[in-house]
């Protein structure tokens, strides 16, 4: 199941590549075409998405800037 991660950034990480090189995003293959996406700019509030998340704790503790992770998961009609 894919994962949406919420970051609060700092003003001058407000683009993919930076985001990219957080060390609690280390490893993790960040979803391009998806991007960085604002949610809230005005509040630092930015999400990004991968395929999975392992260890969100320690994660967290190398980058405060990663609020929480969601499951993202796709709705479609029946």
């Amino acid at each position: 199941m894919a994962v949406m991660i919420e970051l609060r950034l700092p003003g001058p990480i407000s683009d993919f590549e930076r985001v990219q090189a957080l060390p609690g995003l280390a490893g993790l293959p960040l979803d391009p075409r998806f991007g960085l996406v604002p949610i809230d700019p005005r509040d630092s509030l930015y999400a990004v998405r991968t395929d999975s998340l392992d260890d969100l704790d320690r994660r967290r503790w190398l980058s405060p800037e990663i609020i929480q992770a969601y499951g993202d998961v796709r709705i479609s009609s029946t």
